[in-house]
């Protein structure tokens, strides 16, 4: 039994030990509108199948099946959590209504699943179960919460910019002064031409000064290597003249070489060159030092000029500098953007105020007071026809005259007199109620020794008085000659559900789900 809505993520008391160690995989099948579905829980997946038998959703977060869920059970009330955000509740809040868990459903209303951690979310939760706030009401009323969240950030924004605005405006006032802008845009105009073309032609300058150096080093290192041929010529000439004989020895070959004046007069020859190319590259350094000195006259004088148009540029008109007058004209055109921006954020706060406006006034249509009179009207009257239906004869009106009253009551009489708000909430469900209506689940009715009149009579009221066209799924230890005209499982061995007999049959039936749930992949 708890079972059933365990498989849609709804946890119950008190599993036990030994059904959590069978790592029990379930398959829920059902129909909304007629269209079937297949719901598995294998480990932490929640898999949900279509009538095809295709994947529709397949996750381990409650959260997010908390929202398909939602969407297929049309179940669109929204709470808020511990952070104050508006969420989708998980589906335990759901299917509350329709489950009494045998361990804590006999002992306190609205407790029967676990986790149920939402803050203050049984009034809100009874409203819209009950019909007295429909899904209008609280859809309005998730939006609501989103514009308030949107109002906050824009109010915080707004503050931000006025904040700017008000310092901005307070260093415009120390510094404040009034100056013609056009009286200075002839002049900057020509001044910026000046200094265009000025460093246009220090851009030229530095390119030819940059050319004269390099042709500066080429000529310096041709300088050096000529010099360096001229000593070694000089060396070898010197050397052939004063110190070899007239015939010359080879010292590997022995053979001898004649000392002629001939190879004496090429060493001269190669000399001159040197010397002759040494003249020639000196002269070209000359030149080449001519040239870097005249440009470098030509780039002082230009930075001379840049110096005084820069000087120009920055000198004062009736005391205000350029760079005063453009700071402050910044500083104008910034406040005039904020003021701009401030205006933005009125206009928008003013737009988002106006659809709070609606969704309010929505919210007040929804909250109709005649509407929830009825309903509270036919709550007290269900309350009072089943409890003495169900033969409680000591709860007094007060104590269960609103729908979220804790129902205390003691000894045997409380699990009849839990029964009776069960089914007057499930009944105003069933005719006020917004989203599907689902299964009633009740597990074991037989709680604190209801005797031999009393527990026949209960489980007649439940077979009796179940709402119309709904499904009631009861479980009970005997049935007391009492006719249910329901369809019957009687579990034959005892303590346990599973049934070694039928393992080979339900494996076949499961077996297609746990292959696609197996090969399902959240990117196709």
């Amino acid at each position: 039994m708890k079972s059933i809505y365990y498989t849609f993520g709804a946890q119950p008391h008190q599993l036990h030990p030994t059904w959590q160690a069978a790592e029990v995989i379930s398959i829920v099948r059902f129909t909304v509108d007629r269209v079937p579905y297949s719901m598995m829980k294998q480990g932490g997946f929640y898999t949900l199948f279509n009538h095809n038998g295709e994947i529709e959703f397949q996750s381990t977060k409650v959260s997010e099946l908390s929202t398909i869920l939602a969407v297929l059970f049309d179940f669109k009330l929204k709470l808020v959590n511990q952070k104050t955000e508006i969420i989708t509740p998980p589906p335990a809040y759901l299917f509350l209504p329709y489950y009494i868990d045998q361990d804590l459903g006999w002992a306190k209303n609205w407790a029967s699943f676990d986790r149920l951690y939402l803050p203050n979310a049984k009034g809100d939760l009874i409203s819209y179960h009950t019909g007295l706030k429909p899904n209008e009401y609280f859809e309005a009323k998730g939006e609501i919460k989103l514009i308030d969240d949107k109002v906050k950030t824009l109010s915080t924004e707004e503050k931000i910019v006025k904040g700017l605005l008000a310092n901005l405006k307070e260093k415009i006032a120390k510094n404040e002064f009034i100056v013609n802008i056009e009286e200075f845009q002839k002049e900057i105009s020509e001044l910026l031409l000046v200094c265009e073309q000025v460093n246009s032609d220090q851009n030229k300058i530095k390119h030819k000064l940059a050319h004269d150096y390099n042709t500066k080093a080429s000529i310096e290192s041709q300088l050096q290597i000529t010099r360096r041929a001229l000593e070694e010529t000089q060396d070898d000439y010197n050397y052939a003249t004063d110190v070899l004989e007239d015939f010359v020895e080879c010292p590997s070959c022995g053979a001898e070489y004649k000392n002629s004046f001939a190879e004496r007069f090429e060493m001269a020859q190669d000399e001159k060159k040197c010397i002759d190319l040494i003249t020639e590259l000196k002269e070209e350094l000359e030149t080449v030092d001519a040239s870097i000195k005249e440009t470098s006259t030509l780039f002082s004088s230009n930075n001379f000029l840049i110096v005084d148009i820069e000087k120009r540029l920055g000198a004062k008109k009736e005391e205000v500098k350029l760079r005063d007058l453009i700071a402050s004209e910044g500083k104008r055109e910034i406040k005039n953007m904020l003021i701009e921006e401030v205006e933005q954020y009125t206009k928008r706060l003013k737009n988002v105020l106006v659809e709070k406006k609606r969704y309010e006034d929505t919210i007040k249509e929804l909250d109709d007071k005649e509407r929830k009179e009825a309903i509270n009207e036919k709550y007290l009257r269900y309350m009072s026809t089943f409890l003495k239906g169900l033969n409680v004869r000591s709860l007094q009106e007060k104590f269960y005259k609103s729908m979220s009253s804790t129902i205390k009551e003691s000894g045997s009489a409380k699990p009849r007199a839990l029964m009776a708000y069960y089914y007057s909430i499930l009944h105003l469900v069933r005719e006020y109620g917004s989203s599907a209506f689902c299964p009633i689940v009740i597990d074991a009715p037989n709680q604190q020794g209801q005797d031999k009149e009393n527990l026949p009579l209960m489980l007649k009221f439940i077979i009796d008085n179940q709402p119309k066209n709904t499904q009631l799924i009861l479980a009970i230890e005997e049935t007391h000659d009492i006719d249910f005209g329901a369809q019957m499982v009687t579990l034959t061995h005892k303590s346990r559900l599973l049934d070694p007999e039928q393992f080979d049959t339900v494996s076949e039936r499961m077996h297609p789900f746990l292959i696609r749930a197996a090969q399902y992949s959240q990117a196709q």
